[in-house]
This record gives structure tokens, C-alpha cells and sequence, in this order.
């Protein structure tokens, strides 16, 4: 059964039965009077809302269109498992997109960059064949040292440069980054208390408009302020100031992660059987991120390592950005 409501035509109601042939029923409705129809051919019906002029198949359950039976067909393998869809547009006054995910607004209070050093190991003991298709393998990647630096909300170095030189660098690495999580995680959990001088409490008096959402400010209007330093950042609703906080987690940034770094680091998280993984990957040997992050939970709060691939928002050799920069 299909509903016609003005210019709008969509499924109204599709039987699940497969074992009977199938009658399609038109319902006609308007302010004043509703009205059934046989439809004999739906190619004539809405064939004309396509600009292909030849017969066309159509879909009970959606509404597409196909130029050949054996198209609809398989289209209807995937079709049959989901309910009858309609599509609705949004109201004049909800028809702009607008950014709603406040929580992203709120920068990262610590950042680690970090990159691998390998040597190449060869191989001396594979030989090529010429009874099959043949890969011949003549050397290895073999991490031997990395560095990285921590750095803190205002752009400064938390600590020195760590460096390290020496065998099983990769999982040196994780042991020194999971360090370097437990001693953030107490700055990241602990909330200090606001700081707000005269000035800023006559500021926050004044206000009219939520510094977050640029909206007008009613009787939910609260003073935001900066868990980790104490200080007052402006007035803003209620709902924007519980969705404004810090993700409890640290991007861990390398560049050319996904080709390349984390090749080493998957290889040596089999180590870690205290700590669980999520990987978002290409393929099984391209991995997009992946965070690693302790299975209990400290203070109900659980501090995860990012690992993201500065190549994917800056595609070119770090020798070229620098040298850009230096040219400014």
C-alpha cells in the first residue's frame, strides 16, 4: 500500500509475504477525502520522476528505480532486510546544518610526538624459485631507537626529549608511554577549584550570549572555567558547559603512522595482556589509528593513548614543512 499526500508518493505499508503474488494499492488522500486504487503498472506511475525513459524497474520497498531486472534483483537481496523507508526533509525553520558537538571544541591538554629509528637487517638465507609466483624478501625493518616529547595545553615541553637507543625499542616504547599516561591521568581527574576575580565575576554578569554556542543566554547562564588551571574562561549554558570538558585522552602523533611506525608498535602489543586495544584499519597491515588504555578503571575514569598519523592532515615529508616554515 502507498500513500499520495499532495506531491509526495512513499510506501504506506509492505506485506512480508513472499508466497503470494503481489497487489499494490494506491491511497489517495487530501484534507477532505481518502481513496484506494489499483495500481496496474508503477513504471508508468513514477517512471516519469526519472529521466531514463525506458521501462523501469522498480523497488516495492523504497522506491529506486532500475534499468534492468537482474539490477533490481540483486538490490533486493539487501532490501528484503529492512523495513520500508521514507524519506522526510526538514522543516523550513530546522533546515541548517549546524556544528553540535561542543565537546570537540575542547583542545587536548597534553600531546606526545613521537618517531621510530630502524635499522635493515638483511636476509641471506631465502633464494628465488622459479616453480611459482615468488616474493623475494632481502631485508627487515628492525626498530632500534625512538624519541618523543610530551607536550603540555600551552605548547611548552612537559619534560626533556626522551631518547632511547637500544634492542626492543618498540616495547620499551609502550612501557615508557604507559609511564607517562599514569603520571598525566591525576592531572587529567583532578578538578580545581575556580578561580574568579572581581573583574571576571562583573565580565560574567555582563554576558548575554554562551561563549561555546554564540546562542543567548537564559536562566541556565554558569561560569565555565579551565579544570586544570583553575581559570574562569566565560558565561555559557548549563548544557554547554557539562558537554565542554577534557577527553580523557592523549594523541599519541606520529607521522606516517599508517605505512609505516605502526608496523612496530602492533607487533609488540601482544605484551601488554593488562591493557585492551581498539584498531580502526584500512587492512590487515594498514592501521588508521588504534588506542591502547589499562582494563581497570581508576577513579571510574579510564586515560587511553591515541595514536594518530599526522601524514593524513599534513601529506608531505616533514623535511619540506620545516623547510617551508623556515622560509616564512
Amino acid at each position: 500500500m502507498y500513500l499520495v499526500l499532495k506531491t509526495k508518493f512513499f510506501p504506506l505499508y509492505v506485506s512480508s509475504r513472499e508466497d503470494l503474488d503481489c497487489i499494490n494499492l494506491l491511497y489517495i488522500s487530501n484534507e477532505e477525502r481518502q481513496h484506494y486504487c489499483l495500481i496496474r503498472n508503477f513504471s508508468r506511475l513514477i517512471g516519469h520522476l526519472s529521466k531514463h525513459k525506458s521501462t523501469a524497474h522498480i523497488c516495492y520497498r523504497c522506491l529506486h528505480q532500475f534499468c534492468r531486472e537482474d539490477l533490481l534483483q540483486e538490490h533486493l537481496n539487501y532490501c528484503e532486510n529492512v523495513s520500508p523507508q521514507k524519506i522526510k526533509m526538514p522543516s523550513p525553520d530546522r533546515n541548517i546544518l549546524q556544528f553540535q558537538k561542543i565537546e570537540f571544541q575542547h583542545k587536548v591538554p597534553f600531546i606526545i610526538y613521537a618517531d621510530f629509528e630502524s635499522i635493515i637487517i638483511p636476509y641471506h638465507s631465502v633464494q628465488p624459485t622459479n616453480q611459482k609466483a615468488y616474493t623475494e624478501k632481502i631485508a627487515r625493518h628492525e626498530p632500534c631507537g625512538y624519541a618523543y616529547v610530551v607536550i603540555d595545553a600551552n605548547g611548552k615541553m612537559l619534560k626533556p626529549i626522551t631518547v632511547y637507543r637500544g634492542p626492543d625499542a618498540a616495547t620499551h616504547f609502550i612501557n615508557n608511554l604507559i609511564k607517562e599516561k599514569d603520571q598525566i591521568t591525576p592531572m587529567l581527574t583532578t578538578i580545581m577549584p575556580m578561580n574568579l576575580s572581581p573583574e571576571e565575576e562583573e565580565q560574567f554578569n555582563s554576558e548575554t550570549r554562551c561563549y561555546l554556542c554564540k546562542h543567548l543566554l537564559e536562566n541556565d547562564k554558569v561560569r565555565d572555567h579551565c579544570h586544570l588551571s583553575g581559570r574562569y574562561r566565560g558565561a555559557a549554558h548549563n548544557y554547554c558547559n557539562l558537554k565542554y570538558k577534557m577527553r580523557k585522552m592523549i594523541p599519541v602523533v606520529f607521522h606516517n603512522l599508517k605505512n609505516y611506525d605502526a608496523h612496530h608498535i602492533i607487533k609488540c602489543l601482544g605484551n601488554f595482556k593488562d591493557h585492551e586495544f581498539n584498531i580502526l584499519a584500512n587492512n590487515m597491515e594498514k592501521y588508521i589509528t588504534f588506542s591502547i588504555r589499562k582494563n581497570i578503571k581508576e577513579n571510574n575514569v579510564t586515560v587511553s593513548l591515541q595514536f594518530i598519523d599526522s601524514f593524513q592532515f599534513l601529506p608531505t615529508s616533514l623535511q619540506k614543512k620545516v623547510s617551508s616554515e623556515f622560509k616564512r
